[in-house]
């Protein structure tokens, strides 16, 4: 004879003494994952990539606070409302993150000195941003691992002092300015907002030591 499956009542009962199998059996209803779905589309505007994303990243964090045993009492509305809320939090605190990650690196771009060069603001939009920056730093750190950009990017946007993160990787202090502004560049040649010949310079005078002058043939370009 087959069992039907237990009602959610009775699992979350189950889950309330103790027992995390009946959570996972819970939390296998497709309910809950489409909640966090939901929550993501409507944040992300329903930008593809970004909330399927971070619906699964949700979903996964929503598992891990009730297997922690995080909802204390109530019953299964009470807990699809509890998942509710830890999913929409998960997000809201992405999303200020991505943010965060997304004017962190467009201010590096932005800064004075690359400014002479190209006025970048007019060639980053906000709308996709953030995935292309991500894409491209992972990418840079790849072709030059030995240089730490994904470590010193981390650090800086998780607001560490320059000096700190120099300390970790037994650099100076100015090789880690130096190499920040070099992967600026290397950013805004992977996003198109910087030729071969511009990126060249700019690295070029920043391993010097010197501030990058925008040449005559620049201007009429």
């Amino acid at each position: 004879m087959m069992l039907l499956p237990e009602l959610p009542e009775e699992l979350i009962k189950r889950y309330l003494q103790g027992d995390r199998d009946a959570c996972r059996e819970l939390l296998k209803r497709p309910q809950y994952y489409q909640l966090c779905q939901k929550i993501a589309k409507k944040i992300f505007l329903g930008k593809s990539q970004d909330w399927e994303d971070a619906a699964q990243s949700a979903f996964e964090k929503v598992l891990k606070e009730a297997l922690s045993g995080k909802f204390k009492k109530g019953n299964s509305e009470q807990f699809y409302h509890w998942c509710a809320k830890v999913a929409l939090n998960y997000i809201l605190d992405l999303l200020r993150k991505i943010k965060k990650e997304t004017e962190f690196i467009r201010d590096q771009i932005q800064q004075k000195t690359f400014n002479e060069y190209i006025d970048i603001r007019e060639n980053l939009e906000l709308s996709d941003t953030n995935s292309q920056i991500q894409k491209a730093i992972i990418y840079i750190d790849q072709q030059y691992p030995k240089k730490k950009y994904l470590y010193i990017w981390k650090g800086l946007v998780d607001n560490k002092k320059q000096t700190e993160i120099a300390k970790d990787l037994g650099f100076k202090q100015s090789e880690v300015s130096k190499r920040h502004q070099e992967l600026a560049v290397f950013v805004g040649k992977e996003l198109g907002c910087l030729n071969v010949k511009q990126a060249e310079e700019m690295l070029k005078q920043i391993r010097q030591g010197r501030r990058p002058k925008r040449s005559q043939e620049d201007w009429d370009n």
